[in-house]
């Protein structure tokens, strides 16, 4: 029997299989998280002790009015691409458990589709086309003297769930988790910048063998959806690390897999 546990929903949906070239008596498969992140902007601090009273800001100069007032049009014309852009993945690949910090900003997970028995994996997707649903937001500020002021304000939602089905590699379901929350963000924008992390913890270690991982992610605001599948190779011999980002010399996260280990790594599995 494999036992699927979601640890959201504290729920476990049981389901009995019988591969044809697998023998195994009991695993579990438990989706501890999927964690969202999403990066807006990284904001400049200014230290007050920089600025002076003697050199006061500088206007906006027409050059620089026109420059801008072009961006917002160009801006404007991309959302109007992007809203005829069907809802898919962009972009996605493995990476290294922990190592998202934003979007655009990870560390590649190697060798890319192989994990090691227990193994936490995690993929990083970049989803473009989805919907923004307009909510308007009214809120009340009492001034005292019985007087109040409404404040109304223009927000966006975004929101979106995912399935995983865990098949062997000939495609035989294993197991299959559904309507889980994905994403579900109020921003003052239309954001597009916006990235995943969809992880896929072993509770107990799966046994060694290939496997395809198919995620279904749907937008609730749109009603589409885009499907990724992912083979994976659970290998008790794998030698597994994450490449490093750019001049980062930050040695708290995953050990790096020497090039040398990598290469004959890569043989081995070619051969």
């Amino acid at each position: 029997m494999l036992t699927l546990h979601n640890s959201t929903h504290k729920k476990r949906v049981p389901i009995m299989i019988y591969p044809r070239s697998l023998t195994m008596t009991l695993f579990t498969l438990t989706l501890l998280s999927l964690s969202i992140s999403f990066l807006l902007s990284w904001p400049l601090v200014t230290s007050f002790a920089q600025l002076s009273s003697s050199s006061p800001e500088m206007p906006l100069t027409q050059e620089g009015a026109n420059q801008l007032a072009e961006l917002q049009t160009a801006r404007q014309q991309y959302l109007s691409a992007w809203n005829n852009t069907a809802f898919s993945s962009h972009f996605d690949v493995f990476i290294a458990e922990g190592s998202h910090l934003g979007y655009g900003i990870y560390r590649e997970h190697v060798p890319a589709n192989v994990f090691r028995p227990g193994e936490t994996i995690v993929l990083y997707v970049e989803p473009v086309g989805f919907g923004h649903q307009l909510i308007t937001d009214v809120s009340t500020q009492d001034g005292g003297n019985n007087n109040s002021t409404a404040t109304t304000r223009t927000l966006y939602l975004m929101n979106m769930t995912a399935d995983y089905i865990i098949s062997d590699s000939n495609g035989t379901d294993l197991a299959t988790i559904e309507d889980l929350p994905a994403a579900n963000l109020i921003s003052h924008r239309q954001n597009t910048e916006f990235s995943l992390t969809l992880t896929l913890s072993q509770e107990e270690p799966f046994p060694v063998s290939d496997y395809i991982v198919t995620y279904v992610v749907r937008d609730q605001v749109t009603g589409q959806s885009f499907q990724i599948d992912k083979r994976i190779t659970i290998d008790d011999n794998a030698i597994t690390g994450a490449l490093p980002l750019p001049d980062n010399d930050d040695n708290s996260m995953q050990q790096l897999l020497p090039q040398q280990r990598l290469e004959e790594r890569s043989q081995a599995l070619e051969s």
